[in-house]
């Protein structure tokens, strides 16, 4: 299989989402959504798993510590901030913490507008002009313009590392909602608010990049046109 025909495969923790029965050379697993990453790799082992999440959700959140540790993933990578690798990933896991400026720096050449997009779409995080310029103001000040959430990032970092594969996103919506495992902190997080960031973003999205997606969900395709995945399912 020649490169620009092979397939990358970005997970995130959507309920009810479907795998692709495609044998993939790297996985992008957002927070919990490691999960996912194992059950795919009892059929499709040979491969390298990436997980992303936040450094404070990795740090306060152990339904996403315990998923991604459990996963033994190849790389992990922090964003916004620093954690320590437990000892049992010590020797299996390379580690990478992105600073908050790194990983938005990052982000910004994606889209048509650069960083000027990224403060457009930070605007969308909350309704009403007077709440969206406190908040604007507030990250700034405090240097915490987080940008699109993780499963997107995943995405992103998908397509810059792999510039010839073709993308299948599996479990991101970019509509909100609850993650497909419990957490104590979703009973009062709303998630609502980065996932309107989301789908303003990927209509920025510049479209060499957006191309190369495809998505097993039909909500997503639905809500930002990304093409729908027709190959085969897995069966789980």
């Amino acid at each position: 299989m020649t490169e620009e025909n092979k397939y990358i495969l970005v997970l995130g923790s959507k309920p009810e989402s479907q795998l692709p029965d495609e044998d993939v050379e790297r996985i992008y697993a957002a927070n919990g959504s490691a999960e996912r990453a194992i059950l795919y790799r009892k059929k499709y082992s040979n491969n390298v798993l990436t997980c992303i999440a936040g450094a404070r959700e990795y740090a306060r959140n152990e339904h996403v510590s315990k998923r991604i540790n459990k996963a033994e993933p190849e790389n992990l990578i922090i964003r916004a901030g620093k954690i320590e690798l437990p000892q049992t990933l010590e020797n299996k896991t390379k580690l990478i913490c992105l600073t908050n400026y790194e990983q938005w720096n990052f982000q910004a050449k994606f889209f048509k507008q650069k960083k000027l997009s990224m403060l457009f779409g930070e605007l969308k995080h909350q309704d009403g002009f007077v709440n969206k310029v406190t908040h604007i103001l507030r990250a700034i000040k405090h240097n915490t313009i987080q940008g699109i959430s993780s499963g997107f990032f995943c995405i992103l970092l998908a397509l810059e590392e792999n510039p010839n594969s073709k993308i299948i996103v599996s479990g991101i919506g970019m509509k909100g909602g609850k993650q497909f495992y419990k957490s104590e902190r979703s009973n009062f997080f709303v998630y609502d608010s980065r996932a309107r960031v989301d789908r303003y973003m990927m209509e920025l999205m510049v479209n060499s990049y957006k191309e190369r997606l495809f998505t097993t969900d039909l909500e997503l395709f639905q809500t930002t046109g990304i093409k729908m995945w027709h190959g085969n399912l897995l069966q789980l």
